[in-house]
C-alpha cells in the first residue's frame, strides 16, 4: 500500500485559504480545486484508504481574487500556503488542519476519509458551496468546498 501512495504524482491545482473577518459562515478552511486537481486528490485518497499511516506533500496554487470572490466573504487572510502535507492515520477520527509556517498539515483517518473524497468529486462534478464537519463534536469545525 505504501509503494501505492509513494508511486503518486500530483496533477492539476488544489488552493485552500481563511477569511480575515471570522464569524460562523466564514470560519475555517475554504477549499476548491480544478477538475484535474480534484482527480488526483481522490486518487491519492483512494491509495491511502485501508493502508498503514502515510503522507504525501502537494502543492498548493496561490488563492487569486478569482477564486476568493466565489463564496465572497470579503478579503482572505495575508498567509500564503505554498504546501499541504496530507498525513493519513487509519484510526484518526478527525479532520485536522493545522498552518506550519508556509506549509499546512492535514490530518485524517478512514473515518473521514470518505467524506473529503466526496467533497473534492462534488467540485470536480461543478457542485460547491457547502461544507463538511470535521468531528462528530457538537459545534464542530466545517470546511467549505467551492
Amino acid at each position: 500500500m505504501r509503494n501505492r501512495v509513494n508511486q503518486w504524482v500530483q496533477e492539476g491545482a488544489i488552493y485552500v485559504w481563511r477569511y480575515r473577518n471570522i464569524n460562523r459562515a466564514r470560519k475555517g478552511w475554504h477549499f476548491t480545486s480544478n477538475p484535474m486537481g480534484c482527480r488526483s486528490i481522490r486518487n491519492l485518497l483512494d491509495r491511502m484508504q485501508g493502508g498503514e499511516a502515510c503522507y504525501r506533500t502537494l502543492r498548493l496554487g496561490s488563492v487569486t481574487e478569482e477564486i476568493w470572490r466565489v463564496p465572497n466573504f470579503g478579503v482572505p487572510k495575508k498567509d500564503r500556503f505554498c504546501t499541504l502535507r496530507i498525513e493519513f492515520s487509519p484510526e484518526c477520527e478527525n479532520l485536522g488542519l493545522k498552518a506550519n509556517d508556509d506549509r499546512l498539515v492535514m490530518t485524517f483517518g478512514n473515518k473521514r476519509l470518505e467524506s473529503l473524497s466526496a467533497a473534492f468529486a462534488a467540485i470536480e462534478n461543478g457542485d460547491g458551496d457547502f461544507g463538511i464537519t470535521t468531528s462528530d463534536q457538537k459545534n464542530a469545525e466545517t470546511w467549505m468546498f467551492w
